[in-house]
Parts: structure tokens; C-alpha cells; sequence
């Protein structure tokens, strides 16, 4: 059997790999020209819905998680940056990431080794070492909550985690989504991941200044750390 390139390599970003046209592209400039086009979903993909079925011997899932989201942390310290230069932030979501790709020299000048931080980061989230399959509504939809539902736990793992032990949080199927993520922890190697918590709190935001900026570098190496060594051993 040949081996899909997902399962083999684990931590590569697989943005260019399943949409070629972005061939070459990486880190930080790969994600948002992602976000900007029409491409094909990664973690939906051919590719990585075999690279379930071969690597766990299991038929094809019906859903798929992306379990470290990089451009909540990422997004929010962009938006304060151009906040305290003073710069528009455009709502529509497309022409934001225009507007930050278009701003990256000055959003992270002086600020280089959390760029590198960043890039690293995107890369390792677009790996299957950052998938996993779930169940249905697992990250919830427009009319049901779940792991991305923002003002409950913004993508981040521990959050979500938190709110399925909440008999009041009213996600879907809590319960039932409680019970499978504990049966599963260590079959997908996550319970480590689940314990990462947010670089701050959720109903918070990076800031004007840089009070935050060693808590959310700490968070973001954790994160890289964590991606790279989930399928070691």
C-alpha cells in the first residue's frame, strides 16, 4: 500500500501540498493567501480525510477538527497593532486579511522573532499532526454550539473542554460529546493539548501595549511544541 504524504509527514503544511497554486508559499503568507482565496478546506480534503482512514484503520470520518487554531491569537494581536497605528480595520473578514497581508512588515516591526514564532505556528496547524476526526457538530454550526462557537471558547481546546463539564453551557449534545472526547484522549494523543490554556482570557484582547506579549509568546511556542511532538514515540 503506498503511504499518503499527510500520514508520512506529519508536520508539513499541507496547504500547498492540497492546493497547488499556492506551491512554495508558507507560515503566515500561506494562511491568509488560504483564507483569501477559493481553496479547497485542508482538514476536508481528499487527502487528509484518507490519511484518517489509513493512519487510524478506520473508515472515512463525517467530520474534522482543526484542533490549534493559530489566527485567533495571531488575528487578535494584528487588529491592536494597526489599532494603535491608527490604521482602519476593514469588518468584511476577506479584506481584513487583505489589509494584514498587505501590513505585515508593519505589523511586526520590531516584533520579528514572534513573526517566525507565527510562521512556524501556521505551518504546523495546516499538518495532520494538528487533525483530528470528530464527531458531527463537534465544532457546532450556525444554530448549534460547539468548539467553534467564538463567544464560548474562541476555537481554544481547554475552553471547550471547560464548557462540556458545564451542565449550563448548552452545548450540543454536551454530554455526549463530553463522553466521547474522554473515551478518546488518548487515541488521537490530545490530552495534553486540551490542557493548553488561552495566552490570556478569552473575554480579553491583546491590547494597546505589550503586556500580554510574553504570555502570548509563551502560549504560541507551547502550541508548536505540542503539534510537533503529539505523534513522537
Amino acid at each position: 500500500m503506498i503511504e499518503n504524504y499527510a500520514v508520512v509527514n506529519k508536520t508539513d503544511n499541507l496547504i500547498p501540498i492540497v492546493n497547488t497554486k499556492l506551491k512554495g508559499k508558507k507560515g503566515i503568507e500561506a494562511a491568509l493567501l488560504y483564507r483569501m482565496n477559493s481553496s479547497t478546506e485542508i482538514d476536508s480534503s481528499i487527502l487528509v480525510r484518507e490519511a484518517y482512514e489509513q493512519f487510524y484503520n478506520a473508515p472515512i470520518p463525517e467530520s474534522a477538527d482543526t484542533i490549534f487554531n493559530a489566527f485567533i491569537p495571531f488575528m487578535d494581536f494584528c487588529r491592536s497593532k494597526m489599532i494603535r497605528l491608527r490604521r482602519q480595520v476593514p469588518n468584511d473578514k476577506r479584506e481584513e486579511y487583505e489589509f494584514i497581508y498587505d501590513n505585515l512588515n508593519l505589523i511586526f516591526y520590531r516584533y520579528e522573532d514572534l513573526r517566525q514564532l507565527f510562521d512556524k505556528y501556521f505551518d504546523l496547524m495546516y499538518s495532520f499532526s494538528n487533525f483530528m476526526t470528530v464527531p458531527l457538530y463537534f465544532n457546532g454550526s450556525k444554530n448549534k454550539l460547539g468548539k467553534g462557537t467564538w463567544k464560548l471558547n474562541k476555537d481554544y481546546p481547554s475552553e471547550y473542554l471547560k464548557n462540556l463539564k458545564d451542565e449550563n453551557s448548552d452545548i450540543y449534545k454536551r454530554k455526549e460529546m463530553y463522553d466521547w472526547l474522554s473515551r478518546n484522549m488518548d487515541l488521537y494523543r490530545i490530552r495534553d493539548m486540551y490542557k493548553l490554556e488561552p495566552p490570556y482570557p478569552i473575554s480579553e484582547y491583546y491590547g494597546y501595549d505589550d503586556s500580554k506579549l510574553q504570555a502570548l509568546i509563551y502560549f504560541v511556542k507551547s502550541a508548536i511544541e505540542l503539534i510537533e511532538k503529539r505523534f513522537e514515540g
